[in-house]
């Protein structure tokens, strides 16, 4: 009975078991549906929220408010009552006060260290033999410890006031917004200390003094004004009551933007920000639009608070305020790299010159005589110039590379709660184009405002890539990894020619040409090539297939087409050889594959060298054959190995024709080497009596006329 019973149950509980199931499984899809329309409606909201007015626009009943607004942000009430909840915190829980006293001391008296410490570091520099790149981070670690105090302050305070109320009040709100003021305190302070003389920015980065100078006339405005407004702006949204969002929010975000615009084009005026070490500075189009456009942009947060967008004010506002942050971080940045990259190049000048030093002292002590290359001229890199602020045009690319990719990483990343706005951009339909459907019809894909904006930063970014990211990776990279000069040539120019391919698809793909609209254009290119543009086409093929199969590389000496010189570059077109005569000489790269060429370094530099000598009928072989392998063996610049060799080849009409052969072990020497033998053998010949041929030419006259009687005057 017990066994039928629970049999019973088992049967009845399945399908109640399987409802249950099912009915979870319904309410999962209705959670996961309720999910995805929050995702939805939060996106909606990030696209459309800035775009909507929080208030109404400024009119006569809003500065009727005033009063009230001032009323409530100075409401002695409240400060008493903060005041008196911090004493009594601090009777009842006196160590954390302790604390923030002891820490706040400290930081004081690192500050005052500091002024010397620069000071010291900025000095050490002169000497350019012992200048290190410690030192700099050295001075950098001061110039964050002398700008803390302040920061510290504020945001340990605000910490102690949101203890000692409770949460959402005054006090609790108070200490919010002191903590939120924080980061910009420490930002103008850290730009304070950077720019004090021989600071970081002077000693260090090479700032010039009108940048320097107009920063400092600036600064202690900005922190005077800028800061006690963020502050207003960021309290009124923390306590989130209408009248101090409203008046005090709104007033502090418009003072703001109209103070900060008039600071931002007085310091983009030429000579100022701008201003470059060296010769005056280029006038640039985008330093003239930036200064237009960067103020402007600030007094629209001032038109659109007034116009009753206050919410999307303060956050524009907030993420410009940020923006500036990242100037300067990425401005340290790249004032850390380049004095890096200088101080790399500074120490690789020096060692090129001790050994030049070096090679001077030691010809001078082998005899004094000079270093002859026979005419040649020879391509030398040797950079003499040690002043730190002299960085080669390749690294100042490269460092503009690097600064602009940081710069836009960080802004990307300040400005990420606004970019869902600009969203609705792509709700803006500029044109349309046809894209074949899966089911073989046509279908209208329309191309956006945002898709346009981003195919023309596709092609921009592509065209500063091709330009700097080969030379970064040559240096950052390639220069690390166990490989020849001329394999990283070849990999930085096909990495140069895949990043303009690609950027070109995706630029292009972005303003919607896609494929099937440039499968016709290729292909009329294609006959294009096969015509007219062949031998541009057989040219850019054999650069790749010289890239990759290497017959010479950059700085072998070759000969083609009768033409002798050193190879100095590669290009997609044509090669450029230095000749001997220091004139360049710009080869299709056709000539080198289809042509017969003649590489004297590609594997080893060693060469032979044949001294043709003719001497007089009777000369004793053996004697001369001892004169010219003495004259060999003496010369210190004939290789060992390979022997020399002097051999008696022909019988000449007026000479016995000899041929010294000797190996030599560089291109440098060969006529170095010829000219030393001829003149040691001239030497030679004269002591030993041994005569030089030349063509002699024997007549021989068979008959004579006879000679005609002398003529007697009639």
């Amino acid at each position: 009975a017990w066994l039928d019973a629970r049999q019973d149950l088992a049967a009845r509980l399945e399908p109640m078991l399987w409802r249950q199931v099912a009915t979870l499984e319904q309410h999962e899809r209705v959670l996961q549906a309720l999910l995805q329309g929050v995702r939805d409606l939060r996106q909606l909201l990030d696209r459309h929220l800035l775009w909507i007015r929080s208030h109404a626009p400024v009119d006569l009943a809003w500065f009727g408010r005033w009063p009230a607004a001032v009323a409530d942000l100075a409401k002695p009430s409240r400060f008493a009552t903060t005041a008196r909840l911090l004493a009594e915190s601090l009777a009842a829980r006196p160590l954390p006060f302790v604390l923030a006293a002891g820490i706040l001391f400290a930081l004081a008296w690192l500050r005052r260290r500091a002024r010397v410490h620069l000071a010291a570091l900025g000095q050490r520099l002169r000497d350019v033999r012992k200048d290190r790149y410690l030192r700099t981070v050295a001075a950098l670690a001061w110039t964050v410890v002398a700008a803390l105090p302040l920061a510290a302050a504020l945001w340990r305070g605000g910490e102690l006031l949101q203890g000692v109320g409770e949460r959402g009040k005054y006090s609790d709100s108070l200490g919010q917004a002191l903590q939120a003021l924080a980061l910009p305190a420490i930002t103008l302070s850290f730009l304070a200390w950077l720019v004090r003389e021989r600071g970081l920015a002077h000693a260090h980065f090479r700032w010039t003094r009108q940048r320097r100078d107009a920063l400092r006339t600036w600064l202690p405005w900005l922190q005077a004004v800028l800061l006690p407004l963020y502050f207003i702006v960021a309290l009124g949204f923390i306590r989130n009551q209408d009248l101090a969002i409203e008046v005090s929010s709104r007033i502090g975000v418009v003072a703001a933007g109209v103070f900060s615009a008039a600071a931002l084009a007085w310091l983009l005026a030429p000579d100022r920000l701008w201003h470059g070490r060296g010769a005056l500075p280029r006038p640039s189009t985008l330093r003239r639009v930036l200064r237009v456009a960067l103020p402007l942009a600030l007094v629209a947060i001032a038109v659109l608070a007034l116009q009753g967008y206050v919410y999307s004010a303060a956050i524009v506002f907030n993420a410009q305020f940020a923006s500036v942050g990242v100037v300067i971080a990425v401005g340290v940045l790249h004032g850390l790299l380049a004095r890096w990259f200088a101080l790399g190049e500074r120490r690789l000048a020096l060692r090129r010159l001790d050994q030049k030093r070096e090679a001077e002292a030691q010809a001078l002590a082998d005899g004094g005589a000079p270093d002859e290359n026979g005419g040649e001229a020879i391509p030398v890199d040797l950079d003499e110039d040690l002043a730190l602020d002299k960085v080669n045009e390749q690294t100042r690319r490269l460092l503009r590379a690097v600064k602009l990719v940081l710069l836009v990483a960080g802004l990307a990343w300040v400005w990420a709660d606004v970019l869902p706005a600009f969203a609705r951009l792509d709700e803006i339909v500029l044109w349309s184009i046809t894209q074949a459907a899966p089911d073989g019809g046509d279908t209208m894909l329309p191309i956006t405002l945002m898709a346009a904006l981003l195919g023309v930063l596709a092609l921009a970014l592509t065209f500063v890539a091709a330009r700097n990211l080969p030379g970064l990776l040559e240096i950052g990279l390639l220069s690390k990894v166990n490989m020849d000069a001329a394999s990283r040539y070849a990999v930085t120019s096909v990495s140069r020619y895949a990043i303009v391919m690609i950027g070109i698809v995706v630029g292009l793909g972005l303003l919607g040409l896609r494929w099937g609209q440039l499968q016709w254009l290729a292909a009329a290119l294609t006959v294009g090539l096969g015509f007219g543009l062949q031998e541009i086409f057989a040219n850019f093929v054999s650069g790749l297939i010289l890239l990759f199969e290497r017959p010479f590389r950059v700085g072998d000496v070759i000969t083609v087409n009768n033409l002798d010189g050193t190879v100095t570059r590669i290009r997609t077109r044509a090669t450029t050889i230095l000749d001997f005569d220091n004139k360049e000489i710009v080869v299709p790269n056709k000539a080198f594959i289809t042509g017969q060429l003649v590489n004297w370094t590609l594997t080893d530099e060693t060469t032979r060298i044949v001294v043709k000598v003719g001497v007089d009928y009777g000369t004793d072989p053996a004697l001369v054959h001892r004169l010219l392998m003495q004259a060999a063996t003496e010369n210190s610049r004939v290789l060992e190995t390979p022997a020399p060799r002097s051999w008696l080849l022909e019988f000449g009409a007026n000479s016995l024709d000899f041929e010294l052969r000797v190996f030599v072990g560089g291109m440098l020497d060969r006529l170095a080497v010829r000219n030393e033998i001829n003149v040691r053998l001239v030497e030679l010949f004269a002591e030993n009596g041994v005569g030089f041929a030349f063509p002699q030419l024997d007549v021989h006259v068979r008959d004579l006329p006879e000679p005609k009687p002398p003529q007697t005057p009639t």
